[in-house]
């Protein structure tokens, strides 16, 4: 079942590619960037590293498939404690999100609001509790981890602001996005800022 929906996502992606590819006079901007995240499920901050194409469909549609990897620094609690240091997340987004510009000024500075399918290959290590021990020294906690890897669809959803730069050919973005899986909103938070780049 999971290569099944991970086959239609790539297919999906493909296809979607080579349409937009195919219509010359849409605009195409490659957006790549970097921001902090957080991994609101197990509390950890993290950093992300993105990837878009950005098919213009119209004068306030475009459509947007992107590859973001994500991985954890460090804990929310408990960041004085090596014993906690195993905490650690990461993972690999595959978006394609329909975006639509609520404000767009006379000189191109846009407010856009993105949704679309989220699907995500990683995995997460996080402590799951701690038992008292003795020995000759004394007492200590000897701390139990859980390990789990996963592929999950889920959903995302992004606020972008998007102003021009002095190239005509790039522009700079400012992305807010939330990803949610399983019911838990949001699950990963991330703050991107993006270079953006026309390829046609």
């Amino acid at each position: 079942m999971k290569k099944t929906i991970l086959l239609s996502i790539i297919l999906f992606t493909y296809f979607l590619h080579s349409n937009a590819l195919a219509q010359e006079n849409k605009n195409v901007i490659y957006y790549v960037g970097i921001g902090p995240a957080i991994d609101g499920n197990i509390g950890l901050y993290g950093i992300n590293v993105s990837n878009e194409l950005s098919f213009g469909l119209g004068k306030r549609i475009s459509l947007n498939p992107s590859l973001t990897y994500y991985q954890s620094i460090k804990s929310f609690d408990n960041y004085d404690d090596p014993k906690f240091g195993q905490d650690n997340s990461s993972g690999l987004f595959t978006n394609v999100t329909l975006k639509y510009d609520v404000l767009k000024t006379t000189n191109d500075f846009r407010i856009s609001l993105a949704f679309g399918p989220s699907f995500q290959i990683g995995s997460e290590n996080s402590t799951d509790g701690a038992s008292l021990r003795y020995d000759e020294t004394g007492s200590y906690y000897e701390y139990m981890y859980s390990i789990e890897r996963f592929a999950k669809l889920g959903y995302t959803q992004q606020i972008a602001f998007d102003w021009k730069s002095k190239n005509e050919n790039r522009r700079n973005s400012a992305a807010l996005s939330m990803s949610s899986f399983g019911g838990y909103w949001p699950w990963y938070l991330m703050a991107t800022y993006r270079m953006g780049f026309k390829l046609k």
